[in-house]
């Protein structure tokens, strides 16, 4: 009698904005390396200004991106600020998971991204540059030099 274990394939989730560029190419290059090597992973895509983030999931975005002592680094405009003409205004930073998800779901533009996400590894990176997919990939496993 022969058996098969049922293999479960990783699931990574690519957090971004389709009118995005770095967004895309992003994308791309995750496209690139399933048609390299089919079925390594699945890709699921979540254009969170459809489907905003949960607190659930933006808690442990920011855990396995390991910016718990400033939340801000998932933020565009990090230092603060942000400039209209020749004013600079000061801008609301999260304190807690709960204000971050308040500020994302009111000024979603405000998300960094693309964010790659492992959910079963409980890893993440922020693509920016969009190459940094590719040493994500290899860090996991998921693709050789």
């Amino acid at each position: 009698m022969s058996f098969r274990l049922n293999m479960v394939q990783p699931i990574l989730t690519l957090i971004y904005n389709p009118a995005c560029n770095k967004c895309n190419k992003a994308l791309s290059i995750l496209h690139k390396t399933l048609e390299q090597q089919p079925g390594i992973f699945n890709l699921d895509l979540l254009d969170y200004q459809k489907t905003p983030l949960t607190r659930d999931q933006l808690r442990n975005i920011v855990q396995y991106l390991n910016i718990e002592n400033d939340l801000s680094k998932i933020l565009r405009n990090e230092d603060g600020t942000v400039k209209e003409g020749d004013a600079t205004t000061k801008i609301e930073q999260p304190k807690s998971i709960q204000e971050l998800t308040n500020i994302i779901k009111e000024q979603p533009i405000r998300l960094q991204r693309p964010i790659l996400v492992d959910w079963d590894k409980g890893k993440a990176i922020i693509a920016r540059p969009a190459e940094k997919v590719d040493g994500f990939l290899k860090e996991l496993g998921y693709t050789k030099e």
